[in-house]
C-alpha cells in the first residue's frame, strides 16, 4: 500500500516539474529552448529518395523537399553524417512551418575538405518559422554543396552557405 501511495505523490510532482521545466526554457531561459519540433517531429509526407546516379541538382532539390515535408528519413539519406552533426542531426533544421522552392541553379565545381567530389548548386526558396527566431521568415539565398569521395557513392549534403 505504502508503494502505490508514493507512487502516486510522484506522478503530480513528475508532471509539474515538467511543465515548470518547459515554461521556464521558453520564456526564462530562451538560449536553452528546445524546439517543439523537435521534441515532437511530424513528418509531413513521404519523399522519395532519389536513385544512387541522381546528380548534383537532383539530389539538392529532392533534399530541400524532404525539409519542407518533415521527412526524416529522406533527409538523413541525403546529407552526409558529417553535416547532420554540425547541423543539430536534423540537416537544415525543423524549424520551418512552410518552405516553397523557387528555384535552383545548375551546379558548379567547388572544393571542400568534406569529400573530394564537389558541387555548389545555388538555390532560393521563401521560408516561413515555426516560431520567431535570428532570422526573418522570407527569401533564403544558399549555395547547397553536394560531395562524394568516389563516383560510385551518392551525392549527399556536405554543407551550406551564402556563396
Amino acid at each position: 500500500m505504502a508503494a502505490r501511495t508514493t507512487r502516486i505523490i510522484w506522478i503530480p510532482i513528475a508532471v509539474i516539474l515538467a511543465v515548470t521545466t518547459v515554461a521556464v526554457s521558453f520564456q526564462v531561459l530562451p538560449g536553452l529552448r528546445v524546439e517543439w519540433c523537435k521534441l515532437f517531429p511530424e513528418k509531413r509526407s513521404a519523399v522519395a529518395v532519389p536513385p544512387m546516379d541522381a546528380g548534383p541538382k537532383q539530389v539538392v532539390v529532392v533534399y530541400l523537399n524532404a525539409v519542407a515535408a518533415r521527412d526524416h528519413d529522406t533527409v538523413h539519406a541525403l546529407a552526409d553524417p558529417s553535416f547532420l552533426a554540425r547541423h543539430g542531426g536534423d540537416g537544415m533544421g525543423c524549424s520551418y512551418r512552410r518552405l516553397d522552392l523557387t528555384w535552383v541553379g545548375e551546379p558548379r565545381a567547388d572544393s571542400s575538405p568534406y569529400a573530394r567530389q564537389v558541387f555548389s548548386v545555388p538555390t532560393r526558396y521563401r521560408v516561413e518559422l515555426e516560431e520567431t527566431g535570428p532570422e526573418p521568415d522570407g527569401e533564403r539565398r544558399y549555395d547547397v554543396l553536394v560531395g562524394r569521395d568516389v563516383p560510385s557513392e551518392r551525392w549527399r549534403i556536405i554543407d551550406y552557405g551564402n556563396g
